[in-house]
């Protein structure tokens, strides 16, 4: 048998179209929103200065900054419907709860993260990791739409919120979105794409399916419960398969 078809038949689906489509708005959303944000927070420095170029100056910036604002909120209600009224997005969501042993988990995992160990400890379908970042963003994704709510309706928020937690809003709204870019564009991206086994790019975002080798490695409980206790076999060498 051909070497790539038999690394084919070795990956399974991990992630629904639904699951791929929900991910990709969000991805696109959250890097508009940052960049968009971005040019207004540092509207005084050359980056600010050329972003707000690129924008279309600060009407525009404006304009395409709430467009994504309310791609956001629907992706957010998309989202919880999903995950509460359908079968396997319920299922999702509980196998994203938090749990006492992700403690020890999460530091056995960045042992491995950092080269310490050769192998990550046996994890279920989500490692503490995933559970962080997706709980992370998340109750980011509500915070800034809280907030930007309130600054996008500033006048009818004057009205009834005192001036101090007006004040506030806008601190926070402005570093909660770096955060959440920082987080989204920096830990993420190397957990995903350049840590160990990842490097240099981690195709399950955009096909939704994984290797056995690597849900072996990564997800071991859930392999044990799809596929017994019998390793899968080695990956084929890479210069044998497909190209992305």
């Amino acid at each position: 048998m051909n070497p790539s078809h038999r690394h084919q038949d070795e990956e399974i689906q991990r992630f629904t179209a639904n699951e791929l489509a929900q991910h990709w708005v969000l991805m696109i959303t959250l890097t508009v929103l940052a960049l968009t944000g971005l040019a207004l927070f540092a509207h005084g420095t050359f980056v600010g200065r050329v972003l707000m170029a690129i924008e279309g100056g600060m009407e525009a910036r404006g304009a395409i900054h709430r467009f994504f604002a309310v791609v956001l909120m629907l992706l957010t209600a998309w989202h919880f419907l999903y995950a509460v009224f359908t079968e396997r997005g319920h299922r999702q969501l509980m196998e994203m709860l938090p749990r006492a042993s992700d403690l020890a988990g999460f530091a056995g995992l960045l042992r491995y993260y950092l080269g310490r160990t050769p192998e990550p400890p046996a994890f279920g379908r989500f490692t503490p990791l995933q559970k962080l970042q997706y709980w992370g963003a998340g109750i980011g994704s509500l915070m800034m739409i809280g907030t930007g709510l309130i600054l996008w309706f500033h006048t009818q928020a004057m009205a009834v919120l005192p001036k101090w937690l007006f004040d506030v809003t806008t601190i926070v709204h402005g570093y909660e979105g770096l955060i959440l870019f920082i987080l989204l564009f920096g830990w993420h991206l190397y957990i995903v794409h350049f840590s160990p086994g990842n490097f240099p790019l981690q195709r399950t975002f955009i096909s939704g399916r994984i290797s056995r080798q690597r849900l072996w490695r990564e997800h071991r409980l859930e392999y044990r419960e799809l596929f017994g206790d019998t390793p899968p076999a080695a990956d084929p060498p890479r210069s044998n398969q497909e190209a992305p």
